[in-house]
């Protein structure tokens, strides 16, 4: 209760002033009491003194006759009077008579020895100017007294009700002229505590309240003017800002960590937990401990912390990577808080990323990249300059991109180049450059202005593509394409030639027949059908190095290849020649063509051969290894890809090949071999046949004292059960049932001697001589036709689509394609729905036969 009166200054005031009118009228009222008393005792001081005075005279006769009970009358008289506590008479010094009061104030005799705090006056009784006795009054104060005190009773209950009206009166002076006042400035100031500034106080009397609420007013506005600055401040950053009491809650945030975090108002921060609020999950996503978190390490600290990428949360639940600073708020050398200042450093993130990209672009380029500044002075190179220029950074940085001028271009191109840059555009061109070892080295550059944002020319970007690899390649399109052409003229006359080769082979397979009694004539035309085979076998040579051909693959065991190939060739090579076959790994199959192949190993031990019959001691070594071609090794050879390959070595001690000549051994008709000695389209068709199976050929050669020529096949291997070669090849003709076959070929020769051919091993023929006729003749002849025999290339429609049209007729219609060469590739397109065998022109009869049986059987 006493503090609440102490804290309130109304009830200071009125406490105040009733006590100092209370203490007045007390002053007043002891002061009056004291003169009342002093009045009321000279009252009774006069009062006694009357009484002696009519006393004395009164008791003169009654005395002066000793009537005793005369005076007693006149004693009682006088004692009505209440105030006279006792009258004593004496005479002649002895108590003559007199009366007094007890305790209830009853009158009863006296007695001489009276003694209390009375008001006593004597008067001698005289007679005739002598002294007869001498009367004494007693007047008691006790009335006087509760007459005082009454009216002091009476006084104080006036002095309340007077206290209290003034009391009253002066409550309400105070609530009207004071605390009303003091009220209003006291609920502005708390406002202005809590930051509402939104109150004015009136100022009408100039008093000292209206003095201290123009105080007021000037401090709210100079507080105001002065948080607004500090929140334009605060509102003008770019980052975001947030304060912190030592609980770890929000006691400010400014507009652009609202805008970052999401939130409209910032109630929705003051007074949250911010780390529960923002800074709850790590990076991972697990749970971020608050006595982990480094923004509670200013506080614990009592320093600055600065920490980069860690993640922060939305109002949406969203995260985004943040950079933050947290700093300590001291006071009074005490820590009460802190403020942490955060950015969103999403998009610098993504610059920084692609700043790194650019860089690592830069430095990791395949390119040769120099940067210059407008002057042309480098300052920066990647390391592909270095690799391919053989200048480092150190040696080129400060220097003209001109130590790589090689005098190969003039100044006039020189000119053409800086009139192209100084108008802002990118100039491009081809240069031959120099490098640092002298060697000249042909490149792409590309060079282009970099210009700052007023548009100026600051820098200039040079890109340099060395183009040594890339006319190798050119080089090797050439070759493609001087291949393509040699495919292109064969593709043309093979058709045609095989066409009259299988008339031939069939005309003398009848011929044969009719003159089974007449030996040597079965002999001259055997000799004949091989020379026809040969002639279809050069055609094949030829399909095979412009990868043209039918190629039939199959797994087989290289080694075993290899085995029986060197017997079929040593035969044929001079007893002088040390010819030896190396084999170190027996269990390796590849996918291939067994004629392509054994061709690519004649050709080149026949210039194995070549090489060394002038030679005193010849020596042709055939070496079979496993390779395992890396990624490193395959990137050294174009088109090659990473695997295990079976490596077939031709070593010959010859007199080597000449560097010049080594590039160009596989274009068609290049040879050095003396005229007539040669063709030129043995490597080619080595080429051809090795590309068909995947592989790659690597050649080296040295010349000198001990010459050497190193021919390398390389041919992927196979993850299958080992193949077994067989050599072996089934001659058997097998006759046939008096089926019907119908035979398809734009070639009357062909188709006549087919006709005679079939007709003699036992079948029955219908003939068209293309595709449309074929289709009407199986429409006319279904249910008599048990297997056709189409040619595929012809007028009108050819073998396949002809297949085709017939399959909608009857799916199950069975068929052999026959063939020289399909230059269309129609084939090849189709095979993956079409499986018919295929057998190629010119064909033996034997095989001819034992196909048709494999397909009627």
């Amino acid at each position: 209760m006493m503090g609440q009166v102490k804290n309130s200054i109304k009830s200071m005031i009125i406490l105040i002033v009733v006590a100092t009118v209370s203490l007045g009228f007390m002053v007043f009222e002891l002061f009056d009491h004291s003169r009342a008393k002093q009045t009321a005792l000279q009252n009774l001081n006069e009062l006694s003194q009357i009484k002696a005075d009519r006393l004395a005279e009164s008791l003169i006769l009654p005395l002066w006759e000793v009537d005793k009970d005369w005076v007693s009358k006149i004693i009682d008289s006088e004692m009505q009077d209440k105030q006279v506590y006792a009258i004593t008479v004496s005479s002649e010094r002895k108590m003559f008579a007199g009366k007094k009061r007890d305790e209830n104030w009853q009158l009863v005799q006296a007695l001489p020895d009276i003694a209390g705090d009375y008001i006593v006056h004597s008067n001698n009784i005289i007679q005739d100017k002598e002294i007869i006795g001498s009367v004494t009054v007693y007047l008691s104060q006790k009335f006087m007294q509760q007459t005082l005190f009454e009216r002091l009773i009476r006084e104080a209950i006036a002095l309340v009700f007077i206290t209290l009206f003034v009391t009253l009166i002066l409550i309400l002076l105070l609530n009207r002229v004071v605390v009303q006042r003091l009220q209003k400035i006291l609920y502005v100031t708390r406002a202005i505590a809590n930051g509402d500034y939104s109150h004015d106080l009136h100022v009408s009397q100039h008093d000292e309240v209206d003095l201290l609420a123009s105080g007021i007013n000037a401090m709210k506005k100079n507080i105001q003017q002065r948080e607004d600055r500090i929140r334009l401040l605060l509102d003008s950053t770019a980052e975001a800002v947030y304060g912190l009491d030592m609980d770890g809650r929000c006691t400010f945030v400014n507009k652009q960590c609202l805008t970052i975090l999401g939130y409209e108002s910032e109630d929705e921060c003051l007074g949250e937990n911010m780390h529960d609020l923002i800074h709850h999950t790590r990076n991972d996503g697990s749970p971020y401990p608050a006595n982990e978190c480094h923004i509670y390490e200013a506080f614990e600290r009592g320093e600055g912390t600065h920490v980069v990428g860690e993640v922060m949360w939305n109002k949406s639940g969203g995260s985004f990577p943040s950079e933050y600073r947290s700093f300590p708020v001291w006071q009074q050398g005490e820590i009460i808080g802190a403020v942490v200042t955060f950015t969103d450093i999403s998009e610098r993130q993504k610059a920084e990323e692609k700043i790194q990209l650019f860089s690592q672009a830069l430095e990791q380029s395949g390119e040769a990249i120099v940067i210059t500044n407008h002057m042309g002075v480098i300052e920066h190179i990647n390391p592909t300059f270095t690799l391919i220029t053989g200048y480092s950074e150190k040696e080129v940085l400060g220097q003209n991109p001109r130590i790589l001028k090689s005098g190969s271009q003039s100044s006039q191109f020189y000119e053409n180049m800086w009139d192209t840059l100084i108008y802002g555009q990118t100039w491009q061109g081809k240069v031959i450059n120099k490098k640092k070892s002298g060697e000249f080295y042909p490149a792409m550059l590309t060079v282009s202005p970099i210009k700052n944002e007023a548009g100026k020319t600051t820098h200039y970007i040079g890109i340099q593509q060395n183009l040594e690899k890339f006319e190798e390649l050119e080089a090797q399109f050439h070759q493609s394409q001087k291949m393509e052409a040699i495919g292109t003229l064969v593709g043309g006359i093979a058709h045609d030639f095989n066409n009259n080769l299988a008339g031939i082979t069939g005309n003398l397979y009848l011929a044969k027949k009719a003159a089974k009694a007449l030996p040597e004539v079965v002999k001259r035309l055997n000799s004949v059908e091989q020379l026809s085979f040969s002639a279809a076998a050069t055609i094949q040579q030829l399909l095979a190095f412009s990868r043209k051909g039918i190629v039939e693959m199959h797994p087989l065991s290289i080694s075993s290849f290899l085995k029986e190939t060197i017997k079929l060739n040593q035969v044929s090579l001079p007893e002088n020649i040390n010819f030896q076959l190396q084999v170190n790994d027996t269990d390796m199959q590849v996918n291939g063509d067994i004629n392509q192949l054994q061709q690519v190993l004649m050709n080149l031990i026949n210039n194995a051969h070549d090489a060394v019959k002038e030679k005193d001691s010849p020596s042709i070594q055939v070496h079979l290894n496993r390779l395992n071609v890396d990624h490193n090794f395959a990137d050294r050879h174009e088109g090659v890809l990473s695997g295990e390959y079976a490596c077939i070595s031709v070593v010959d001690n010859g007199t080597g090949i000449k560097p010049e000549y080594i590039e160009h051994i596989f274009e068609p008709f290049f040879t050095t071999k003396e005229p007539g000695k040669g063709t030129g389209l043995g490597m080619a068709m080595v080429y051809g046949a090795v590309k068909t199976h995947g592989g790659f050929i690597d050649v080296q050669s040295s010349q000198g004292e001990k010459p050497e020529t190193i021919v390398q096949i390389f041919l992927p291997l196979m993850n299958s059960d080992q193949a077994v070669f067989d050599s072996s090849v089934n001659q058997q003709v097998m006759a046939g049932n008096g089926e019907t076959i119908l035979l398809v070929n734009d070639n009357e020769t062909v188709l006549e001697t087919g006709t005679d051919v079939l007709e003699g091993l036992g079948y029955a023929v219908l003939t068209a001589t293309n595709g449309l006729l074929a289709v009407e003749m199986y429409q006319s002849h279904r249910a008599d036709i048990d297997l056709i025999i189409l040619d595929v290339v012809m007028p009108e429609l050819g073998g396949v689509e002809a297949l085709k049209r017939i399959r909608t007729i009857n799916p199950e219609v069975k068929a052999i394609f026959a063939t020289g060469y399909d230059r269309l590739s129609t084939l090849s397109t189709d095979q993956q729905e079409m499986t018919e065998k295929v057998i190629s022109k010119p064909f033996a009869i034997s095989k001819l036969s034992q196909s048709i049986r494999e397909l009627l059987d």
